[in-house]
């Protein structure tokens, strides 16, 4: 993984530690990339860290999973 997509997984992690949640618009919007990019992202972020997060569908958002654990 190069260095870019590696800070777009830390910072996934740290947006779910601090806020909870994330959505594919937050990713976007701060590293101004594709949805389908963000969409790797995501998926990437699921493979390395199972069980950390799940998708709402309601709110189309990424949300900790409870309890919190310990993730990159």
């Amino acid at each position: 993984m190069n260095w870019f997509a590696n800070h777009r997984q830390e910072w996934i992690a740290q947006m779910l530690r601090t806020y909870g949640f994330v959505n594919r618009q937050h990713l976007m919007r701060h590293f101004g990339i594709s949805s389908a990019q963000a969409a790797v992202d995501f998926r990437t972020f699921n493979d390395q860290n199972p069980g950390v997060m799940i998708y709402d569908a309601r709110r189309k958002t990424y949300v900790a999973s409870e309890p919190p654990q310990s993730f990159t």
